[in-house]
């Protein structure tokens, strides 16, 4: 079986089919994003297709309900690629939930000219320290709106799959179990949370 990120992918193949299982995953590769912008014009570069269309192969002998995706155009190209390579079609549904802004947003253009002007860091650095950052959700209101959500959208068994942005799974992460990003292991491309039954599965 061809897999991108292999751990992700033998977690998925011990999974039961009688399981209800989401993937939380960030799109595909992309080129950088051009400083002091939000970069929702970039699109996916060919190792980007290349590695969608791989992962979508990896999941080929799997149930796979749904993709529900950020309606940036990088999220809904990395749909329509897994679905390429899963070999069957799949129903993608945009969804302002995963980005543009997502759940983790309260008011895009509060957040965004904060952003803008503090930088990522800065708003990561609030966020885990329970500080406030203007435009977002505390950290319990965003774990409650995120987790309500892939909740109520895997309702049948097999796997569900939610394509988003990095800042979404990272500050989500930290919401769970306190995890913590760093550049060293950064939320990479194609991989991102795994809940089996409505718990994060980290096995």
């Amino acid at each position: 079986m061809i897999c991108v990120k292999p751990a992700l992918c033998e977690n998925q193949t011990k999974m039961n089919i009688n399981e209800k299982i989401a993937l939380l995953l960030r799109h595909a590769d992309r080129d950088d994003i051009p400083k002091g912008s939000f970069g929702n014009e970039i699109l996916l570069n060919e190792q980007g297709k290349q590695n969608a269309q791989r992962f979508g192969a990896s999941l080929a002998e799997m149930k796979v309900n749904k993709i529900y995706t950020s309606p940036v155009e990088r999220c809904v190209q990395t749909a329509e690629f897994i679905t390429r390579g899963y070999g069957n079609s799949l129903e993608i549904i945009e969804t302002t939930a995963l980005g543009a802004p997502g759940l983790h947003i309260t008011d895009e253009k509060v957040a965004g000219n904060f952003y803008l002007e503090h930088g990522f860091d800065e708003m990561y650095n609030r966020f885990m320290q329970g500080r406030e950052i203007p435009g977002m959700p505390n950290m319990d209101q965003l774990n409650y709106r995120i987790t309500t959500f892939i909740k109520a959208h895997t309702t049948h068994n097999g796997r569900t799959l939610f394509i988003t942005h990095d800042m979404l799974i990272a500050f989500y992460h930290f919401s769970i179990n306190r995890k913590i990003y760093t550049k060293e292991n950064w939320v990479n491309y194609m991989t991102g949370l795994t809940f089996k039954n409505g718990i994060i599965d980290e096995g």
